[in-house]
């Protein structure tokens, strides 16, 4: 079963967060984000319910926003380190961002946040595949959910072959092929 996947948005429609995983079961919010090298840009988590995480054994800052059941911002803690604990009394949910994602999109206590179903919004892949005497394009079109995890897939791999993965813009109404 795949995973949930949402946009979250601030209460001007801006999107805050393009690729949210629900980490709304037991095994997958014992998990978060344990394991990943780095939480990319425009990636985050939103682990329900939750009023309180740690970041034992991860290897990169985030940043927290703790929200009640309206997903009204209740706290938010800026670059937390590993090895912290922090909770906010009264959470229902802990959004996991990227360490700076806050202050550059200005999140604060008493803003609500949004959620919107991102899994079909459509993306363009390109896949650009290193050989030893040719380089290779390979494109195609899909679900922005399933061009998230190719990405992650092949970036574990660290073989020479990069990864271009371009959202559709909101609005543009091209099919998928």
């Amino acid at each position: 079963m795949g995973e949930a996947l949402f946009a979250v948005r601030n209460e001007t429609g801006i999107v805050v967060c393009e690729r949210c995983v629900l980490a709304d079961r037991m095994l997958a919010r014992m998990r978060g984000l344990l394991g990943r090298k780095e939480l990319p840009a425009g990636e985050g988590m939103l682990i329900t319910p939750e009023s309180q995480v740690h970041t034992w054994f991860m290897r990169f800052p985030i940043d927290l926003v703790f929200l009640d059941a309206d997903y009204t911002v209740l706290a938010v803690r800026e670059s937390v380190p590993p090895w912290r604990m922090a909770g906010c009394r009264g959470a229902r949910a802990v959004l996991e961002l990227r360490a700076g994602t806050c202050a550059r999109h200005a999140i604060r206590p008493g803003d609500r946040l949004s959620l919107a179903d991102a899994g079909d919004q459509n993306a363009s892949v390109l896949l650009l595949v290193e050989g030893a005497d040719e380089r290779v394009v390979v494109n195609g079109r899909g679900p922005l959910s399933a061009a998230a995890r190719t990405a992650d897939a092949i970036g574990d791999l660290n073989l020479p072959i990069g990864v271009v993965v371009l959202p559709d813009e909101p609005g543009s109404a091209e099919s998928p092929a």
